[in-house]
C-alpha cells in the first residue's frame, strides 16, 4: 500500500514526461523539421518523407496525451486540496488535444494527401486543409505550454493526502459509520427511539470524521424537510412511532 506522497510523485512524473514529450515533439517538428524538409530533400522526396512521418507524429501526440490525462486526474483523487474547476478545465484541454491529434492523423492528413495527388485543380483545397493543419498544430502547442505553466505554478500539497485504511480499520470504520447513521436516523425520526439510554455514538468515535458526520446530518436534515413539505400538501408522513404502533395493532 503506497502512501499518497509516493503516488503523487509517480503520477506527477508520468504526467510531466508524457506532456513534455508531446509538447517537445510539436516544437521539434514545427521549428526544427518542417522548415527544412523540402529545402533539403526536394519536393518529391520531401512529400514522401512527410507522408511517412505524419501518421507517427500524430500517433505520438495522441498516445502521449492518453498517458498524461489519467496521470493528471489521479492526483486530485489522492489530494482533495487539488480538486476544483481547474481540474476539469485542464482535463478537457488534454482531451481536446488528443482528439485534435486523432482527427489530424486519421482524417485531415489523408485529405491533404488526396488534395496534393489531385494536382493543380485541387490547389485551393490543399492550401485550405494545410492551413487548418498548421492552425491545429499551433493550438495544440499553445495548450501544451499552458498546461506546463499551470503545472509549474501548482502549489505544494497542504495535507498528507487521503489515507487508505488497513483492513482492520476499515471494519472498525464500517461499524462506527453504521452507528452514526442509526443515531442520525433516530434524531430525525426515521427510526424509533432507544428504549434505554445508551452511550451516544459521538462519544466513542475515533475513525469517522466530524466532516463526514456533518455531511450525513445534512443529508437526513434535507430528507426530513422534503418529507415535511410533502406532508403539508396532504400526504401524511409516517414516522417511526406510527410504524411501531401499526405493527402492534396488526398483532
Amino acid at each position: 500500500m503506497l502512501p499518497a506522497r509516493v503516488l503523487l510523485g509517480i503520477f506527477d512524473t508520468v504526467y510531466l514526461l508524457a506532456l513534455t514529450s508531446w509538447v517537445g515533439s510539436v516544437l521539434f517538428f514545427s521549428f526544427g523539421v518542417a522548415p527544412i524538409i523540402f529545402k533539403v530533400l526536394g519536393a518529391e522526396a520531401g512529400g514522401r518523407f512527410v507522408r511517412a512521418l505524419f501518421p507517427r507524429y500524430y500517433s505520438w501526440g495522441a498516445i502521449s496525451g492518453a498517458i498524461a490525462l489519467p496521470a493528471y486526474v489521479a492526483v486530485p483523487l489522492c489530494f482533495p486540496e487539488y480538486r476544483g474547476g481547474a481540474v476539469g478545465i485542464q482535463a478537457l484541454v488534454i482531451l481536446s488535444g488528443i482528439l485534435v491529434m486523432i482527427y489530424s492523423g486519421n482524417s485531415l492528413t489523408p485529405a491533404i494527401n488526396a488534395a496534393r495527388d489531385a494536382g493543380a485543380e485541387a490547389r485551393q483545397r490543399f492550401d485550405r486543409l494545410h492551413r487548418r493543419s498548421v492552425w491545429l498544430n499551433a493550438v495544440v502547442l499553445i495548450a501544451g505550454i499552458a498546461l506546463l505553466v499551470a503545472f509549474a505554478n501548482r502549489p505544494a500539497p497542504q495535507s498528507s493526502g487521503i489515507v487508505e485504511l488497513a483492513p482492520r480499520d476499515r471494519a472498525r470504520f464500517g461499524a462506527e459509520l453504521s452507528e452514526v447513521i442509526e443515531e442520525i436516523e433516530r434524531k430525525y425520526g426515521f427510526r424509533p427511539p432507544r428504549k434505554s439510554e445508551q452511550v451516544q455514538a459521538a462519544d466513542r468515535l475515533s475513525v469517522v470524521s466530524p466532516e463526514m458526520i456533518e455531511e450525513l446530518e445534512s443529508y437526513y436534515r434535507r430528507k426530513r424537510e422534503r418529507e415535511l413539505q410533502r406532508a403539508r400538501f396532504g400526504q401524511r408522513m409516517p414516522n417511526a412511532g406510527d410504524t411501531t404502533e401499526g405493527s402492534r395493532r396488526g398483532q
